[in-house]
């Protein structure tokens, strides 16, 4: 089909359909920056994720201004331009999409500033590319217009290579790990990530069809509901999950128990918390909040689950049914290590009580009042 024709289809009957499933997408992503703009997750995937939106509005806007201006042959330079820019606009919304996905897996990108900067490099060399071939289509740079081919071979790659990464990298975290709250993180992100790959490949057959923005549109709206379930069901100060959660799980799993395959519930209560806040701080009682929960989360595996009980109480429930003298050890090893290595300049341990429950028709609150009651036995001995 000559390039006429599909200009001249474009202004009768196509242009309007596809100006209005445009529109459509910028109102949807709008909404979606509107209630990010809420904080519903943590502030590193909100800020990720923000830088998301606005590549894809941004991308959208640019969309918009090719296919209005696209059937008129006067255009045909600006319009080429805008295609050309696309392709860096693209590459920067990949690039924020594996810096999103790091950020949600709590990968290495997230805790190195320096590994950052090395990633930074494709990006720039794609938005370079495609600032260099708009100079040469009118002339700044060099005597002869460049093959458009050019354009979308280097950035192209660079696209494909930051999606390809962030789905080799997740996946691999996927099989190491255990828990399965963090395997759920990492099955979103290589679901999300499916679904604008394959409208990238789509695209590279079929031109004149918006299959980027349509495969980025379900991912978008994915990740959101995902981050509002984890706010709802998650402590937002310690990142471990909330009462709520915990009782939910207890409620689902109760009537799995028997003799063959117990359960076990933790309490866990933060020594002389008091004295912490009146002495040094509530943000630095926050911070020893925080040692506890991290030091749950090293001893949380398969089949255990962690949350914060209420204040300085948290909850831990072991459906493997370890040894209780090894878990309360190991979770005391691991706060002594954090402790440690964050110099607090106060002690911090905690008093731990538990029960076991083999028997369904036993109430839940009545084996937490029995970890309850060993709880603060063994506070009393401190």
């Amino acid at each position: 089909m000559s390039e006429s024709l599909m200009q001249s289809i474009f202004a009768k009957a196509y242009q309007p359909f596809y100006i209005s499933f445009l529109l459509v997408c910028l109102i949807i992503s709008s909404e979606v920056y509107g209630r990010i703009q809420r904080n519903i997750g943590r502030s590193m995937e909100n800020n990720a994720f923000k830088k998301i939106i606005i590549t894809y509005v941004v991308y959208i806007i640019d969309d918009l201004l090719w296919i209005m201006f696209y059937p008129d042959h006067n255009f045909a330079t600006f319009t080429t331009i805008l295609q050309y820019l696309q392709t860096g606009i693209l590459a920067a919304f990949t690039f924020f999409w594996f810096e999103f996905a790091e950020c949600y897996i709590d990968g290495f990108l997230a805790k190195s500033d320096h590994l950052k900067h090395i990633f930074y490099v494709p990006i720039n060399i794609a938005v370079l590319t495609s600032v260099i071939y708009c100079f040469n289509l009118v002339g700044i740079i060099g005597h002869t217009i460049w093959p458009t081919q050019g354009i979308y071979a280097i950035n192209s790659s660079i696209d494909f290579f930051y999606m390809i990464f962030a789905f080799i990298h997740t996946f691999i975290c996927l099989k190491r790990e255990k828990r399965q709250t963090k395997r759920h993180r990492y099955h979103i992100i290589l679901e999300c990530i499916m679904y604008p790959a394959i409208g990238s490949i789509v695209s590279l057959f079929i031109f004149y069809v918006p299959f980027i923005i349509l495969g980025i549109l379900p991912s978008i709206i994915k990740i959101l509901i995902e981050m509002q379930n984890a706010h709802i069901y998650t402590d937002a100060l310690t990142s471990i999950n909330n009462r709520y959660r915990v009782d939910e799980y207890l409620e689902r799993e109760w009537g799995n128990i028997s003799e063959e395959h117990p359960l076990i519930i933790y309490l866990i209560d933060v020594n002389k918390f008091k004295h912490i806040n009146d002495r040094f701080g509530h943000l630095v009682g926050d911070q020893a909040l925080i040692a506890v929960a991290d030091s749950l989360k090293k001893v949380a595996s398969d089949g255990v689950v962690i949350g914060r009980f209420g204040g300085d109480e948290f909850i831990l429930v072991d459906l493997k049914n370890h040894d209780p003298e090894i878990v309360k050890q190991s979770l005391n090893d691991h706060l002594a290590e954090i402790v440690k290595k964050n110099k607090f300049p106060f002690s911090l341990t905690v008093s731990i009580g538990y029960a076991k429950c083999s028997d369904p028709s036993m109430r839940i609150k009545e084996i937490q009042s029995k970890a309850d009651a060993m709880l603060y036995e063994d506070k009393g001995h401190r």
